[in-house]
């Protein structure tokens, strides 16, 4: 049986994926856990890996093509001219392996991303060793610090990346 690539409609992947395995269709959508700032607050989301595509494992592909492009959810299957697209096992099996790795599903939750009120020193760029505290999430990769330059505090943006927590 051979793994074939389905295009799901815009943010419907979960659907389409109920109703592949409703139909008897052995299907898979990979997912990854990212944190998230909603209202100043990080919370752990889970999304799609491959956003608008999940795979599906057949043994019949001509029986079940035109089953599968009916299915709620499925916009089309991925073709390269008259060809499906296919997916080799191991490299399912490896996305499933990552998936349920403890180290990766939680990797958000234990991230250590800087909060309000954390202390950081700038790694990057012109205040690079400079020390400053959060004071405001801006997003999903920035945040609004207080450092002391030239005797004043000063108001900055920086990228999470460009910071180091003490």
């Amino acid at each position: 049986m051979k793994w074939y690539v389905i295009r799901t409609k815009p943010r419907q992947e979960q659907r389409a994926l109920v109703n592949l395995e409703n139909q008897d269709i052995a299907a898979y959508l990979p997912q990854v856990t990212l944190q998230r700032v909603r209202r100043g607050k990080r919370t752990a989301a889970t999304e799609a890996l491959f956003p608008g595509y999940i795979f599906a494992q057949l043994d019949d592909f001509a029986g079940r093509f035109h089953k599968i492009r009916s299915t709620f959810g499925v916009q089309k299957m991925l073709m390269f001219g008259e060809q499906p697209a296919t997916i080799p096992d191991a490299l399912i099996e490896e996305l499933k392996n990552i998936e349920l790795d403890p180290h990766t599903r939680n990797a958000a939750e234990h991230q250590s991303s800087p909060q309000v009120n954390d202390n950081v020193e700038i790694s990057t760029g012109p205040f690079a060793g400079f020390v400053a505290k959060i004071i405001e999430l801006d997003g999903d990769s920035r945040c609004i610090v207080l450092l002391d330059w030239l005797q004043q505090e000063v108001k900055a943006t920086f990228s999470y990346n460009d910071l180091n927590k003490i």
